[in-house]
């Protein structure tokens, strides 16, 4: 069994971080809500994801809980890195590591009013 922390596992990482997000041109990911619909406990967003400078729009259901004090919304979607510029990586010991092109985001957020 492989130890969670190794050498090949912080090269992959690394490679990802450099080669693949190139986090010193692009450190951050962005998610911006430009409306949103309430159904219930469901919002729809029309959101626009940027990754790497690439801006795309993306349709995003929620689904929230309004407590007295706290609101608490989650969602799960997919995106393709090439609709993003990214080549998904592979490498690693004889390049067994590949990324495939879909990745799945799943998002929990907590807001608490200030009293």
């Amino acid at each position: 069994m492989t130890p969670p922390d190794t050498a090949e596992i912080r090269k992959v990482t690394a490679a990802m971080r450099e080669d693949v997000l190139d986090v010193a041109h692009y450190p951050e990911i962005t998610l911006t809500a430009r409306g949103v619909e309430r159904a219930g406990d469901t919002l729809r967003l029309q959101a626009s994801l940027t990754i790497k400078g690439q801006r795309r729009e993306i349709p995003l259901t929620l689904r929230a809980i309004i407590g007295s004090d706290t609101l608490r919304a989650s969602t799960t979607f997919a995106i393709k890195q090439t609709d993003f510029g990214i080549r998904p990586y592979r490498g690693g010991p004889g390049g067994t590591v590949r990324v495939a092109d879909r990745v799945t985001f799943t998002i929990e957020a907590v807001a608490v009013r200030r009293r």
